[in-house]
């Protein structure tokens, strides 16, 4: 889940780089990019389990750039989200993480 300068979070494909930043691949439309850069992300990664309970959850904050032609990493990642798009990496945003946390959750 993506929330662009505090509003409502939405489910975006994103590729974590090895540094913690996160790419989010927006294909030909620019509009993700006009409303993000600039302007502060949170972003939040969970798990569940097949009953739907929390298992674990991280949550990240940084600030969105656009995406330069050298931050994609090579080979790109193919998910499900990105086949459907036409050139994936063509534009999107770059997340610069200040922060990572997280909570795992004990259900033993």
């Amino acid at each position: 889940m993506v929330s662009i300068d505090g509003r409502v979070p939405i489910s975006l494909a994103c590729v974590i780089l090895d540094s913690g930043d996160l790419l989010i691949p927006a294909g030909t439309d620019r509009a993700l990019v006009r409303s993000a850069v600039g302007r502060p992300v949170t972003v939040e990664f969970a798990q569940r389990d097949r009953h739907g309970n929390l298992s674990w959850i991280v949550n990240g904050v940084g600030l969105a750039r656009p995406m330069r032609h050298h931050d994609p990493p090579i080979p790109l990642p193919r998910t499900t989200v990105t086949a459907t798009m036409t050139a994936p990496f063509e534009n999107g945003i770059r997340v610069n993480i200040a922060r990572f946390s997280g909570d795992w959750q004990d259900r033993g």
